[in-house]
């Protein structure tokens, strides 16, 4: 009886594919997922759905089933266009029912609805599991990729500056021994620019040593940007610096990421915009963070891509994505700029349950 219903029912999935994929779309759309948002991204949603119904039906037949290896580029796909798992997981819930309203209106058996449900939620959480890690894998390989490049940034930094100021140092320390016998004045001219050169040396070292801290969980997010300022800024600049909300709201992870996108929007402000004031403000929500920083600095002419293409920017962005976040600049020639951070925590915490 039961080998009977599940072969009713795999008979109902072929002949009714193309009627519960309709109604799979129209639930996609009456949630407004983001599967829906542009037609490559569509497309591949509506084959994972038409091959796993195909798939259901072929289990419920005993037959071996095929389409798991599409799930493993769906996976890197969605992470790639910054679309959350939980889109996913929203999706199979709307496929699940689309299936089995459509054949529950058609076949009322016990037995194969109940063989129905069993083979589709095997196969919809093998696919899941698939896509998810796959998912995660390129997650992972993006954010060694920043890393990588955050390495290397910090590398032309001491090559450029720690080097080349050292160098220009033993340089002024050679000509002053040189004139030491000879012209005592100027040489002792020469010490005191080796001093001043290797001051500011220092100087630098301690912004990069600052640098390359990451994020320390027992410190709080208020208390490791204002470290940070106060070791990077010039005297000159004066800056206010505010957070706003519970960070319990923060897991660990979004918490570490956005300290780092915060850190690297104000030292691109310190150290590019000729600013004399910096603001920058933290707001914590339960659903989202929201963060800008603002100076009043020398600007950028944003519609030539003057100061969007730096690789501190890029990896700002990269970590944003990440988050299902999104980085938004803003600034004018003269002016000033102010870079703002949204980085959603609801969909967050719904991908995680």
């Amino acid at each position: 009886m039961e080998a009977t219903s599940s072969s009713v029912v795999a008979d109902i999935l072929d002949r009714e594919c193309g009627a519960i994929v309709v109604r799979y779309e129209a639930e996609l759309r009456a949630m407004g997922s983001r599967l829906l948002q542009d037609p490559r991204t569509q497309e591949e949603c509506f084959r994972q759905a038409r091959g796993i119904i195909s798939d259901i039906a072929r289990s419920l037949r005993g037959e071996t089933t095929l389409g798991l290896r599409l799930s493993k580029d769906i996976g890197l796909s969605r992470a790639s266009n910054n679309i959350h798992p939980s889109e996913s997981l929203r999706a199979a819930m709307a496929l699940f029912e689309a299936i089995t309203t459509t054949v529950a209106g058609i076949d009322e058996s016990t037995d194969g609805l109940l063989a129905l449900a069993l083979a589709t939620n095997k196969l919809v959480s093998q696919r899941i599991r698939m896509a998810s890690s796959s998912y995660m894998g390129f997650l992972l390989e993006s954010i060694e990729q920043a890393h990588l490049r955050e390495r290397k940034r910090i590398s032309r930094e001491v090559h450029d500056r720690v080097g080349g100021n050292v160098a220009a140092a033993h340089r002024q320390i050679e000509l002053a021994t040189a004139l030491r016998a000879t012209e005592p004045v100027q040489a002792d001219a020469w010490i005191e620019r080796a001093e001043l050169t290797l001051r500011h040396t220092l100087g630098d070292v301690r912004r990069l040593v600052s640098d390359l801290r990451t994020w320390e969980p027992e410190g709080g997010l208020e208390s490791s940007l204002r470290t940070y300022i106060d070791s990077a800024k010039p005297a000159r600049m004066d800056y206010s610096l505010r957070v706003n909300g519970d960070e319990s709201n923060l897991s660990p992870e979004i918490r570490g990421e956005a300290f780092l996108i915060i850190r690297e929007a104000i030292r691109n402000a310190i150290r590019h915009s000729r600013a004399s004031k910096l603001l920058t403000q933290v707001n914590i929500t339960p659903n989202e963070l929201y963060a800008f920083i603002e100076d009043d600095g020398v600007g950028v002419d944003l519609a030539s891509g003057q100061g969007t293409r730096n690789a501190g920017l890029s990896s700002m962005r990269e970590r944003a994505a990440l988050l299902e976040g999104e980085i938004v600049i803003m600034s004018q020639l003269g002016r000033g700029t102010r870079v703002e951070l949204l980085i959603p925590l609801r969909n967050m915490a719904d991908g995680d349950a």
